[in-house]
């Protein structure tokens, strides 16, 4: 028997005896997972055969900082699959041994619907108690929270249909001047996230995402786990014909008509479903290349762990490059939900751009939440107002709201149409009318899909500001817990998009000559810097160097924090950056950019210069002369080319299957450099000696290793080490 096979029959022994009663858990793992606030009443309550609905939240926590320095320097078009890959890889870790006991327990008619979900680093069931209290026993399992499928959709009233108002909201928001501009929304994918899409609508047919022989049907049933997302309820359809119905069977009720649409069904034919649909919808849409995803749907009273799966789950989204909306929620003329707790979840999520009207201190998410406004430009009775408040959800504890005493997270982000909207129906060429933030949502969704279409270089910051600021300002002046930033305007979103939007900044950047060609053994090229921000309002960001390599990389050069006054000019002249011999030889593109590194950008300007050869002598390194003493510029050196013991990230990264390391020695000593995979065994022995202070260079080839995560550590004899991450992809 395999080593494998040993600790995969000792696991199934150790559950079978724990749900026989024959040890208690706490006699194998002195600490077993929390019970979650929701799950505590329903587990002392609950039939030993009861199935119950639950999440397993699995150690570690995902941690989107972090993924953001794996994705430092790497090409956007390579993020996405190197933030699933890694996601991936840590979430079957951590999650193998729980999921093989709850398969075999399936078995036995005790666990059902069982689903990994990797953005959360979770696993969704449905679980007797007996095999919940013994699940919450096994290693790497952090909390266990109960989380019911529930009626998702939040009722509104509907109206009788009214012809004369049936593209109201198309015109409203000047979506119909931005297809005269020849923008449309063609080559944007939109993620649905509903009961569906009857994806044999006329007005949706021609522009549905193409899965191929494996998702004939343009999507998956992430509830039901199966590749039909058609939609029998209703609600979904009608969402995906705001984002994107063509006008094939008469009427125009798309903002974005030939964006195309992925169909992602979350819930059940009668619209129940719970958050983790929600997140499997997410992991799904992620991982099939959706450049924006809707959501709908609202669940309201959920506890912390599930708040910070919501805000896990969409800040990888925004890493990764992609966008969302979500609709508020319809409780504003309600008396059982007020704020902080009006705004339904996952809404209460932040959004990617920090408006400057939110003076509160907290983080970026990844999500906008819309409002809803009638055809007067009036807010709907029923949209759902802010603040909300993360100050109790691990690890941000920001947003305070303190029972009113501070301002929290002001909501909703924008507001669009909501209110007696005319779309697509459950016949193949028909039409409907409703009402709801639900509507708001993909109409704001729509809008994001123009912008993207015009320019999608943009950040999901940048296009959550040039969504913000190009609102139209309704209720008290400025952002407010009503409106939001004010009610959405395509044409002049789309317009800012064209020309950059948001505050306005310059980089000029002159090579002092031109053109540029180093040799092989490198050399050092000499440049004028003019940095001008051209802005109302002070604002903190970065200005930053990187180089753009033949093979199509990015590696990081220096990097600045700057404190940007209106009017500020910063100018530096006969800048000087080194380019090693061992750099290879081709088409280097230098540039110099302003914005919140390393996603965000609001200025750039680059030259390029061409390398010769590669030689192992001569220039040692991508140092650099630095910008100097800029304190007169309200500036700040964050990193340049150290003068002390330093690895430096390896390059290319993501590699396959070589790639280069480069060590700083300051003085001379025995250096070791050692390669480990993701689970911490040694693979390669790149030095282990000693070595003179300057520069050195290593190559790790991992031919014949499996793609994935590994770790480079260097150290030196006086204890002091470094390490890197690297990722191999095939």
């Amino acid at each position: 028997m395999t080593s494998t096979a040993t600790a995969r029959t000792l696991r199934s022994t150790l559950l079978l005896l724990i749900l026989a009663g024959l040890i208690l858990p706490t006699t194998i793992f002195a600490l077993p997972a929390i019970y979650g606030e929701a799950l505590q009443p329903v587990l002392a309550t609950a039939s030993d055969t009861e199935l119950l609905e639950i999440v397993i939240f699995m150690d570690p926590a995902p941690d989107t900082r972090e993924m953001a320095q794996y994705l430092e320097g790497v090409r956007a078009e390579d993020r996405r699959e190197l933030l699933w890959q890694v996601m991936s890889e840590r979430a079957e870790l951590a999650q193998d041994d729980v999921l093989d006991a709850l398969y075999e327990q399936e078995q036995h008619g005790v666990a059902t619907r069982i689903r990994p979900l990797i953005l959360t680093n979770a696993i969704s069931a449905e679980l007797t108690p007996a095999v919940i209290r013994a699940i919450a026993a096994m290693p790497n399992v952090r909390e266990i929270e109960y989380s019911p499928d529930v009626y998702a959709v939040e009722p509104v009233d509907n109206p009788p249909n009214e012809i004369d108002q049936l593209t109201w909201h198309v015109e409203q928001v000047q979506a119909d001047d931005v297809w005269n501009m020849g923008v449309t929304g063609e080559g944007i994918i939109v993620a649905v996230l509903d009961t569906g899409v009857r994806y044999t609508h006329n007005d949706l047919a021609d522009h549905l995402w193409d899965g191929g022989a494996e998702f004939p049907n343009h999507g998956y049933d992430v509830h039901d786990n199966d590749n039909d997302p058609m939609d029998t309820y209703g609600h979904g359809t009608h969402v995906a014909g705001i984002v994107a119905g063509d006008g094939t069977s008469g009427w125009q009720t798309g903002i974005a008509p030939d964006a195309t649409i992925m169909c992602v069904k979350i819930s059940s034919d009668g619209a129940s479903a719970d958050l983790t649909d929600v997140w499997a919808g997410l992991d799904w849409a992620l991982s099939h290349g959706a450049d924006h995803c809707t959501l709908s749907f609202g669940w309201y009273d959920q506890p912390a762990s599930i708040r910070q799966g919501n805000r896990d789950a969409y800040e990888a989204l925004r890493l990764v490059g992609m966008t969302a909306t979500k609709s508020c929620g319809n409780s504003g003329n309600s008396s059982w939900h007020n704020p902080p707790d009006e705004v339904s979840c996952p809404g209460k999520v932040p959004s990617p751009w920090r408006n400057p009207d939110q003076i509160e201190a907290g983080g970026v998410g990844g999500q906008t939440a819309v409002g809803s406004t009638n055809s007067s430009d009036n807010i709907s009775s029923y949209s759902s107002h802010g603040p909300v408040t993360w100050e109790d959800v691990n690890p941000w504890f920001d947003y305070i709201y303190n029972n009113g005493q501070n301002q929290g997270l002001m909501k909703p982000d924008v507001s669009a149409p909501g209110e007696n909207i005319y779309s697509l129906s459950l016949s193949d060429n028909g039409y409907t009318t409703m009402s709801g933030t639900s509507m708001a949502s993909p109409c704001a969704a729509g809008v994001i899909a123009l912008i993207r279409s015009a320019n999608n270089a943009l950040s999901p910051a940048q296009v959550d500001e040039i969504l913000q600021t190009t609102a139209v300002d309704l209720g008290t002046p400025g952002r407010d817990n009503t409106y939001g930033a004010g009610r959405v305007n395509a044409y002049d979103a789309v317009l800012a998009a064209q020309g950059g939007g948001g505050d306005e900044y310059t980089v000029e950047l002159t090579p002092l000559h031109d053109p540029y060609y180093i040799f092989q053994a490198g050399g050092q090229i000499e440049y004028d810097v003019v940095i001008t921000a051209n802005i109302s309002t002070p604002q903190m960001g970065n200005a930053w160097i990187e180089a753009l390599l033949p093979n199509g990389n990015t590696y990081p050069l220096d990097i600045y924090n700057v404190n940007f006054q209106p009017g500020m000019v910063i100018t530096r002249n006969g800048m000087t950056q080194n380019v090693p011999g061992f750099a290879q030889a081709g088409e280097y593109e230098f540039i110099v950019k302003v914005g919140i590194h390393p996603g965000e950008v609001w200025a750039q300007d680059s030259f390029m210069f061409t390398k010769l050869g590669v030689a192992t002598d001569g220039v040692t390194s991508w140092s650099s002369g630095g910008w100097g003493d800029l304190s007169d510029a309200n500036t700040e050196i964050v990193s340049t080319q150290p003068d002390q013991f330093l690895l430096a990230p390896a390059y290319p990264n993501p590699f396959n299957p070589t790639t280069s390391l480069n060590i700083s020695l300051p003085m001379a000593g025995e250096l070791s450099l050692r390669v480990y995979n993701s689970l911490g065994q040694e693979v390669a022995v790149l030095a282990n000696g000693q070595f003179n202070s300057g520069q050195h260079s290593f190559t790790f080839d991992a031919t014949g290793m499996a793609s994935g995560l590994y770790f480079v550590r260097a150290q030196m004899n006086d204890g002091s080490q470094q390490i890197q991450k690297m990722m191999l992809l095939r």
